[in-house]
């Protein structure tokens, strides 16, 4: 966990100096040196593969801040996100996600310091913190799951594709599912066809929340905050996390009962 903290910083400073600071951009010898001493092993011999470990904090909202937040019990003000940073402790191929629900009111010591895992499977598990700014937006259903004849109507609209101009909105990328992190809205299937999210009960479930590896690429033209478009600078990978294959993890509950269990999906 500390050499994952440690890499990211010597890496932000070194590409981060400015050129006027008289040291080129870049890690310098003394800083590869470091880079290169951080390797993967068996850093914490004394934890054996039984032994409980914490969870990785990876979001905490509060509904006041994001409207129509759905899922856990009425009286449950907090949501608190957790994973276990390795993947043999998943079911199957699935990642072990935990979904806490809390009252804030119950709060009475915080903790100064956070409880932390000593070794982590893979860097991509340890998000950097991050304040959260939240803004609503209005999202489309993914196009594959539109009525037959609105994608008629929609391909129409956007016409041949190799006649379209580079600055041109399209519904799959600039109109309809937001990318990056994000609370409720649509899942996007880009990577594997729509499949239908069912909760045990037989309740068509609903997206609670999307943990992705970026914010935006370049095709995301037009979910680019205005304040970022000119460098995206610290914009696009804000948070560190790595979900599969840099992809996006959807998570979601089933609207009829919170104590339901929920279901992921990575695209």
């Amino acid at each position: 966990m500390e050499n994952v903290r440690l890499r990211r910083r010597i890496l932000d400073e070194a590409w981060g100096r400015a050129p006027e600071s008289g040291v080129r951009p870049g890690p310098t010898n003394a800083e590869r040196e470091v880079l290169a001493s951080l390797k993967r092993g068996r850093h914490a011999p004394w934890l054996a593969n039984t032994d409980p470990i914490p969870l990785m904090a990876v979001a905490q909202l509060y509904r006041q801040d994001v409207p129509n937040l759905i899922g856990g019990p009425g009286d449950c003000d907090v949501l608190q996100v957790f994973w276990c940073p390795f993947d043999a402790h998943g079911a199957g191929y699935e990642l072990s996600l935990h979904l806490r629900w809390r009252r804030s009111t119950d709060v009475r010591d915080v903790l100064a310091d956070q409880p932390e895992p000593v070794v982590v499977g893979s860097a991509g598990y340890v998000p950097d913190p991050c304040v959260l700014h939240p803004e609503q937006v209005l999202e489309h259903q993914y196009i594959g799951l539109l009525p037959e004849y609105l994608r008629r109507r929609i391909e129409k609209w956007e016409g041949p594709e190799d006649e379209r101009e580079t600055d041109e909105p399209d519904y799959q990328s600039d109109l309809s599912i937001a990318p990056g992190w994000k609370v409720g809205g649509f899942a996007s299937w880009h990577v594997t066809d729509p499949a239908p999210m069912d909760c045990t009960c037989g309740q068509p479930m609903e997206l609670l929340i999307a943990i992705a590896s970026s914010e935006c690429d370049s095709l995301s033209r037009s979910w680019i905050p205005v304040e970022d478009r000119a460098t995206l600078e610290g914009a696009i990978e804000p948070t560190s996390v790595a979900v599969g294959r840099d992809g996006t993890l959807y998570v979601f509950v089933c609207p009829k009962d919170p104590g339901h269990p929920h279901r992921l999906s990575v695209q």
